[in-house]
């Protein structure tokens, strides 16, 4: 009986021990991604929060985008701004992510005119009428130019020119726009505005109509960093 009493509890130990260990190793398999997720998700909130100041983000809703294109909501809010992570130019149409930051954060008449935008397979000539209200877009980041073109959707037919050439003044395909703003849509009057239908890399502050001519017009007003850096840190 003594030999039976003393094998009991270590085995049970050893039973406690193995049962200890898969519960962990099962653990181990579960959170792995679910943090990859979260690490994930808090850098995609990290990179929307650099689109506008802290009193447009503070209470927006945020997405980020999934390896698919889509839309994935990332922090909710009850403000009426909401914020999407860089990739709109890029992932969302099945390309790589571009090398610079590109993240927007739009308010009520922006954010429906973009999802409207983004639901075109051709965004130049969609098959819907866009929404016509004007609403404010915070790109205070800046944004990605290829070629000096901007892709709106899949294929060259949805790319708009932005300047006339880039090689040599932009440094390579891919340069960085100055950080802005976007009121849109917003169409122009041709034959009275004076503004310029293209992208001054040469005086890159100069506000201009971006998509002339296009349902995608807007006004583009750009900034300074030290416009930007006063915008994005004042006292609280």
């Amino acid at each position: 009986m003594t030999h039976t009493f003393l094998k009991t509890p270590l085995l049970l130990s050893a039973l406690m021990a193995f049962s200890s260990g898969m519960v962990q190793a099962e653990q181990a398999m579960t959170e792995g991604p679910a943090r990859a997720d979260e690490t994930s998700s808090a850098a995609m909130i990290s990179d929307a929060l650099l689109a506008a100041p802290s009193s447009v983000t503070d209470t927006a809703k945020i997405y980020g985008w999934t390896s698919k294109g889509e839309l994935t909501l990332l922090r909710d809010g009850k403000g009426p701004y909401t914020c999407v992570s860089s990739g709109a130019f890029s992932v969302r149409i099945g390309k790589p992510p571009m090398p610079y930051p590109d993240p927007k954060c739009a308010d009520e008449n922006g954010w429906a005119f973009l999802k409207a935008v983004w639901a075109e397979n051709d965004p130049l000539h969609p098959q819907k009428p866009y929404p016509t209200a004007p609403g404010l877009v915070w790109m205070l980041a800046g944004m990605n130019v290829q070629k000096g073109a901007v892709a709106l959707g899949h294929g060259e037919h949805s790319k708009t020119s932005v300047v006339e050439a880039t090689a040599g003044k932009a440094g390579g395909d891919v340069f960085q726009m100055t950080p802005h703003v976007m009121i849109m849509p917003l169409p122009f009057d041709k034959t009275v505005s004076q503004l310029s239908t293209k992208y001054d890399l040469d005086s890159p502050l100069n506000e201009w109509i971006m998509a002339a001519g296009t349902p995608y017009e807007h006004l583009m007003v750009h900034f300074s960093k030290n416009e930007v850096k006063a915008m994005m840190g004042p006292a609280k």
